[in-house]
């Protein structure tokens, strides 16, 4: 039994109260778990890997992380235009009773600076007068080590989860820490630090530093960035001294009061740890 509209409303009404959420960005949550429980009843439930911010959310709470799209990647079909908005169209079209409706507007390539060949989705989707954006980023040929995992994904409003394929910790942390080192100075992407810092306390006891170790290696070695074992104290000191990068992190802050508490030194100190944990290993 699925909530009716009404229901719907209340429940983000009050979950925004309960946690000083932004309501639609609870709804645009919402309906992307309209989404991603359609992908677990169609023939493609085997083939999607949720990663990303939706993950990451998921991991540590709405009410400590947002987002604003889904993340994905695929396996066993080639990434073309053509099949994606196939693959699409059935999901989206799979009836729940939910009362939600989805409306494919445009599927292109994704042309910044991704690490992986990808195709972006933008859906409206509609809860009878309202109407959410939703982008769906999938991508191919990411390296996920040891493998994919089953993970619970909780939802949002009911008491319940559903099932998808994703990323494990060691993925998740392996590929923040790589693209944090990698763009240096140029990075402009405080969630990743973030995000990094953030798994960090709420998952360490959980680390298998082995993977994550091998995960880093791989993910460099796919990226060719290989150096970045070699010079990343280097990097971080330099990121450290950068009044920029600085600046972006008290910006960010400021837009997101559940990052305020975090000092700029500490994500550095954890990525740090993490790379010498990394490097006892080998």
């Amino acid at each position: 039994m699925y909530l009716t509209p009404a229901q719907i409303k209340g429940r983000i009404k009050n979950v925004a109260k309960q946690n000083g959420s932004d309501p639609i960005t609870l709804l645009r949550i919402y309906m992307m778990e309209r989404f991603l429980e359609r992908i677990t009843y169609s023939k493609y439930k085997d083939d999607f890997i949720v990663k990303g911010g939706i993950l990451v959310t998921s991991m540590i709470g709405i009410s400590m992380r947002s987002t604003m799209d889904i993340d994905t990647t695929i396996r066993n079909f080639d990434l073309t235009k053509e099949e994606t908005t196939r693959i699409v169209n059935e999901i989206k079209d799979i009836s729940l009773d939910d009362h939600i409706e989805f409306i494919l507007n445009d599927v292109s390539d994704i042309m910044d600076n991704m690490e992986y060949p990808g195709i972006r989705i933008h859906m409206d989707a509609k809860l009878e007068n309202l109407i959410v954006l939703i982008k769906i980023d999938i991508s191919t040929g990411d390296v996920i080590i040891p493998r994919e995992i089953r993970y619970e994904y909780p939802l949002l409003l009911e008491d319940k989860s559903i099932q998808l394929w994703s990323y494990n910790l060691e993925t998740i942390l392996a590929e923040k820490i790589q693209t944090i080192l990698s763009r240096g100075l140029l990075n402009t992407r405080m969630r990743d630090f973030y995000d990094v810092t953030t798994l960090f306390d709420r998952y360490n006891d959980q680390i298998n530093y082995n993977d994550l170790s091998l995960a880093f290696d791989k993910t460099c070695r796919k990226r060719e960035t290989l150096s970045l074992l070699e010079h990343y104290e280097e990097i971080l000191c330099s990121i450290s001294e950068d009044s920029t990068l600085q600046n972006l992190w008290k910006n960010y802050c400021r837009k997101y009061k559940y990052a305020s508490h975090i000092e700029f030194s500490t994500n550095l100190e954890i990525i740090k740890q993490l790379m010498s944990q990394m490097l006892e290993i080998e």
